[in-house]
């Protein structure tokens, strides 16, 4: 004979967490961001993929570029909510031939999956660097010029060049598809989380938790599609942040100018 369950508060509350645990998958994931994010997003359940032959839990090992590999990856992982996509050659002296495989033909092949699959949303890891002419603006970093979202792209490489077709792309899969796209165009991240050691480090510094912080709002925000630059609370910060905040609830905590040499 069946045995009841027993059903009080506690289980009810238990389930239902269990069941509404984002399941996100990073891309990229071996790299500094990605490292940082899968140790610190602990409330979602992880995959991660990158090409280091490692092995872990919830990790593959994929060439982004391959796309019949990339979609037998993805038949594994089930209901997929998010994709965080960081994987790139990020070198700015990088290769055409490295930058049309590596940023190119992977991205488009992530945005593909995510149709295919139905995943609802990408959080794309674009690059300050599309608008990176700008920082020839004589005065750049005395903190009292800010570089809008929706202003011209004066992307500074090939690297560059790459994310602009990446934000491109995301809004194509957004007005045809659906599918939700939130485009963070980072800051500067250091392995050491020190932004003294230049003069550009500390107008473009992204730390750590702001960093965490940024990525977590855009996995909860109910944003269809956006573009956003990702920079902590600098004084000599010359991108705007104004729409993160409205529309992310982004409030970044650190200040490269509060930050003393070592």
């Amino acid at each position: 004979m069946r045995k009841d369950i027993n059903i009080t508060p506690k289980f009810f509350s238990t389930y239902f967490l269990t069941i509404m645990v984002k399941k996100v998958v990073i891309t990229g994931s071996e790299g500094l961001i990605g490292k940082i994010l899968m140790n610190n997003l602990n409330e979602y359940e992880l995959y991660g993929i990158d090409r280091i032959d490692i092995i872990r839990e919830r990790y593959y090992r994929a060439d982004l570029s391959d796309y019949a590999h990339l979609k037998k990856i993805f038949d594994k992982i089930d209901s997929i909510d998010v994709i965080i996509h960081l994987a790139a050659d990020k070198r700015l002296n990088a290769t055409w031939e490295s930058i049309l495989k590596n940023n190119i033909i992977a991205t488009r092949n992530i945005y593909e999956i995510a149709n295919i699959f139905k995943i609802p949303k990408v959080v794309f890891a674009s690059s300050n660097h599309v608008t990176g002419g700008y920082e020839k603006i004589e005065g750049i970093y005395d903190g009292k010029i800010k570089i809008m979202p929706s202003l011209h792209i004066r992307p500074d490489s090939y690297y560059a060049t790459s994310k602009v077709f990446g934000e491109a792309i995301a809004r194509q899969f957004y007005e045809i598809y659906g599918i939700s796209s939130i485009c963070l165009r980072l800051g500067s991240v250091t392995e050491d989380d020190d932004p003294t050691k230049s003069e550009r480090l500390t107008a473009t510094w992204l730390s750590h938790r702001d960093l965490i912080q940024l990525f977590k709002k855009s996995i909860e925000a109910d944003v269809k599609f956006g573009i956003y630059y990702g920079v902590s609370n600098n004084d000599r910060s010359f991108w705007s942040i104004s729409n993160a905040k409205k529309d992310l609830g982004y409030e970044p905590i650190d200040n490269a100018f509060m930050i003393k040499k070592a």
